[in-house]
């Protein structure tokens, strides 16, 4: 059998409906400079949004963020109640260039939305990440179950508005400091990313540029064990076809 007719059978399986319903697996890489917090993630319908460019940021954006701690993020996403299926973060401690993570979740048609927030590591402020009203990731076409791949570049690095950047060991959580110097600019925007020569710390911030490729979040639906099997017969009447007809 050639393998682009077994390709076209996996193709038109994985393309089933779910019944509303679909595993999908988290692949999360860091490209670098920046270490990256534990990935905060949230399936959810349109009522939910974790942040707006533009706007202040909410308290659980400000810890992940400052600190790269998910943890009012959590309590955020747990006291939307029914309009978010499911969150959580990806374990494992903070994600070095270079590395990959992965992990499994559900979602149903009407909780399609899929958001997430994880801290550039060695920044004041700064964070990656993809909310409703920014991108509106949905993991479904319809009913189907499609998931997406973002590469996310410097140019969607994003600057919380909570903390200014003072490139200041004392006021860098990843170097010790405590924080908390209050940003004349509340607003999420881009950020500047690192400005040479400011600070005493600036040598130590893995600097990028608009362009940097800093990490890829990919969703993929997993096939079902029926679907896979279904395939696997699929492929097993093809070949016996074909050694009967030799």
């Amino acid at each position: 059998m050639k393998l682009s007719k077994l390709a076209a059978a996996a193709a038109t399986l994985a393309a089933i409906p779910l019944a509303g319903a679909a595993n999908f697996q988290i692949i999360w890489e860091n490209h670098g400079p920046q270490p990256l917090s534990p990935l905060f993630w949230s399936v959810s319908d349109a009522s939910f949004d974790i942040f707006a460019f533009g706007s202040p940021a909410s308290a659980g954006i400000k810890r992940i963020a400052e600190t790269g701690n998910a943890t009012t993020m959590l309590g955020i996403a747990a006291a939307a109640g029914s309009s978010v299926q499911a969150f959580g973060t990806l374990s494992g401690g903070p994600l070095l260039p270079g590395q990959t993570r992965t992990a499994n979740i559900s979602a149903d048609v009407s909780h399609g939305y899929f958001q997430f927030a994880s801290m550039l590591g060695k920044t004041n402020d700064g964070f990656i990440g993809e909310s409703l009203s920014s991108m509106g990731l949905n993991l479904f076409e319809g009913s189907t179950p499609t998931g997406f791949s973002v590469n996310i570049y410097g140019a969607r690095a994003w600057d919380a508005g909570t903390e200014e950047n003072t490139q200041n060991m004392a006021d860098l959580a990843a170097l010790g400091g405590s924080g908390n110097t209050p940003d004349s600019n509340s607003a999420i925007r881009v950020h500047e990313t690192i400005v040479s020569g400011y600070g005493d710390s600036w040598q130590a911030l893995p600097d990028w540029s608009n362009d940097t490729h800093l990490a890829t979040v990919t969703v993929l639906p997993v096939p079902e064990p029926s679907s896979i099997a279904a395939l696997a017969l699929g492929a097993g009447l093809i070949l016996r076809r074909k050694a009967k007809a030799s």
